[in-house]
């Protein structure tokens, strides 16, 4: 705090020189900046040591100086096998694979004419997959949330019907604006056990089972596309009409804060967009709610939801909106209720 006294006493050389000096001790000039660490003196790579077949993992590199500071810093990534690949940033991507494998993923990094190389081992597992059976999906409804920073968040529920036709209902919120879509084909389960989804429009998926429990299922995806990814599928189960009637607040996604309150009669209301006043029943397990706009959402409870022997204590599901005339409106995605 004595920039007036320096302005007037120090020649303009001088004050310049201080002002970088300032500007070094607190922390200017850049994270990957050497300024007043002295000499690179090493470098170490931080991330897991071992990987799943189809996933991806993030790796950083620290930097040592002769001052015995350290800095995170960005090198240059590389590794030593076709099965994996590593971005830029530090990203390990591993390739489909048919049995265990071990790489090297190295960071290289220079600093005053002093460059320093760190290396890690790890080791890349093959995935084992199950076969699906029709009756693992016959009628089976899954759900999948994904939450972001920032409030973004993307979901989607999977309908596969009795008949081998299929129903795909996304949700996306990037923070500022959301959006809801409705996608419908046919699925079937082919000779090695996987289960094909044909969209209308031509997209054909291929999808490999990992392990099923009574929560959810872990899947392997392959759009034809690119690399295979992973994704973890949560289970609906049927909504309990004895354990509903109270009150409840939501706790995650899009609508934070809102109440919604089930009568032991039939009514109840939300607080939801100014508030609404609706009816409830339950139908073939599905708890559908019909507003007095005449609209109705269609909630499937998911299977992480927790009760007592006679009532919710958190009630997780995930809704479709329907139009007074049976036409799909929206999909919102996911919501987590605990009993008040």
């Amino acid at each position: 705090m004595m920039k007036n006294s320096c302005d007037k006493y120090l020649p303009a050389s001088l004050l310049l020189a201080f002002l970088l000096m300032s500007l070094a001790a607190c922390g200017g000039g850049g994270g990957d900046s050497s300024v007043n660490r002295g000499a690179l003196t090493g470098l170490s790579i931080n991330g897991p040591s071992s990987m799943s077949e189809y996933s991806t993992a993030t790796y950083t590199a620290t930097a040592s100086w002769s001052d015995n500071s350290t800095t995170a810093v960005t090198p240059t990534w590389s590794v030593n096998s076709q099965m994996a690949s590593i971005s830029p940033g530090g990203v390990l991507s591993c390739l489909p694979m048919d049995n265990d494998q071990a790489v090297t993923v190295t960071a290289t990094y220079s600093s005053g004419g002093v460059t320093e190389t760190d290396a890690m081992d790890v080791a890349l597992t093959n995935v084992t997959t199950i076969p699906f059976t029709a009756q693992m999906l016959s009628g089976e409804v899954l759900f999948e949330e994904n939450l972001y920073g920032g409030g973004a968040s993307d979901s989607y529920l999977f309908h596969h019907n009795a008949d081998s036709t299929y129903v795909a209902y996304t949700y996306e919120f990037n923070g500022t604006t959301e959006s809801s879509g409705r996608t419908t084909g046919t699925w079937s389960i082919d000779g090695s056990g996987n289960l094909i989804l044909n969209y209308v429009g031509g997209a054909t998926f291929t999808v490999k089972l990992i392990s099923d429990s009574s929560t959810g299922m872990q899947v392997v995806v392959d759009d034809g596309g690119g690399s295979p990814w992973i994704e973890t599928l949560e289970k609906t189960v049927p909504v309990d009409p004895v354990k509903l009637p109270g009150t409840y607040v939501n706790n995650s996604g899009r609508r934070i804060g809102e109440t919604w309150i089930f009568a032991s009669n039939g009514e109840g209301s939300t607080t939801g967009d100014g508030g609404w006043v609706f009816t409830w029943s339950v139908d073939t397990g599905i708890l559908k709610v019909v507003f007095n706009t005449g609209y109705e959402i269609w909630i499937y409870a998911r299977a992480t939801s927790q009760s007592s022997p006679t009532s919710y204590t958190r009630l997780k599901w995930a809704f479709v909106s329907i139009t007074p005339t049976g036409n799909f409106d929206y999909y919102y995605g996911g919501m987590d209720l605990t009993r008040q």
